[in-house]
């Protein structure tokens, strides 16, 4: 969609963060200036897709402030405008002011550390990727879509047990909102992951349960798969090491500090170890069974 500022000489109110059709006003040494019904518009040459333009040419052009608050377009085709929200990638953050997103054009668009969680440890990092709508305050913002601002429609329902990928979208008390490409909300309640989530990390989630209300997914792995992998880790840590001053004893600070793993998952994962005869104790150490043999 764009909209034409030159109608019928009725000026239309210009729309920024939006498509604009505006004509060519006159060539600078540096770029273009379009006329609009609020004076003229800078276009860089760096912004003009390296078209040939000529006064009295019409463009279709994206409008936004620039870094110091100027009016300003673009040629390039922004990923997202007002009123048509998308999955934004963060390419850099700032910790006094927040996370910045790439919408296609030169000028990053800034997600404010307002809209993000408190603790910095859950903001997204470059390639994370979080839905949102643009917003106009004084200059253009990202915001976090709700459920109700997002326009994605499935073209499918997901199934029970089935494994999506989808982003976190919103991280509250009662656990995490996550986002899927195609439109699909799941909670996951607190109980059923067991680290923090960063918000627009993507993530791999299970499907629980479906009700009126949506899906609920868990991300904690069965547990014998989780054991599979935990005992991996030990051994791997063993095999380089050989002997580790950790056992079945141990308290869970020190198992978590060496490991980040709980008790209950490591003397899970060291019983199946000692029980394929990989792992032996002594004096509050575990130590690798026939070490050569296990590096082969």
């Amino acid at each position: 969609m764009f909209y034409d500022t030159m109608n019928s000489g009725d000026d239309m109110a210009l729309r920024i963060g939006d498509i604009n059709r505006l004509k060519v006003n006159r060539k600078t040494d540096i770029g273009y200036l379009l006329d609009s019904s609020e004076g003229d518009v800078f276009l860089h040459q760096h912004e003009s897709n390296h078209a040939d333009l000529k006064p009295g040419d019409m463009v279709e052009a994206f409008l936004y402030y620039d870094h110091k608050g100027r009016l300003a377009a673009t040629l390039n085709t922004p990923l997202i405008t007002m009123g048509r929200p998308t999955f934004l990638e963060v390419v850099d953050v700032n910790e006094k002011l927040g996370v910045f997103m790439n919408i296609g054009i030169t000028k990053g668009l800034l997600l404010s550390k307002d809209d993000l969680p408190q603790n910095p440890v859950l903001w997204p990092r470059p390639g994370d990727k979080v839905y949102c709508y643009l917003k106009l305050k004084g200059r253009l913002v990202a915001k976090p879509a709700d459920k109700e601002d997002v326009t994605l429609v499935p073209d499918r329902p997901l199934e029970l047990k089935e494994t999506v990928r989808a982003n976190v979208q919103k991280i509250g008390r009662e656990g995490m909102n996550l986002l899927t490409c195609d439109g699909h909300f799941i909670f996951v309640h607190h109980t059923m992951y067991k680290e923090p989530y960063r918000l627009g990390q993507a993530l791999e989630v299970k499907l629980t349960y479906r009700s009126e209300k949506g899906y609920t997914g868990s991300l904690i792995e069965q547990k014998e798969n989780a054991r599979i992998q935990d005992a991996e880790t030990i051994l791997a840590y063993l095999i380089k090491k050989k002997e580790m001053p950790l056992d079945s004893n141990s308290t869970p600070e020190a198992i978590d500090t060496l490991f980040k793993m709980s008790k209950k998952a490591f003397k899970r994962a060291l019983g199946k170890l000692y029980k394929e005869r990989k792992i032996e104790f002594v004096d509050g150490k575990t130590l690798l069974v026939n070490p050569l043999k296990q590096s082969e």
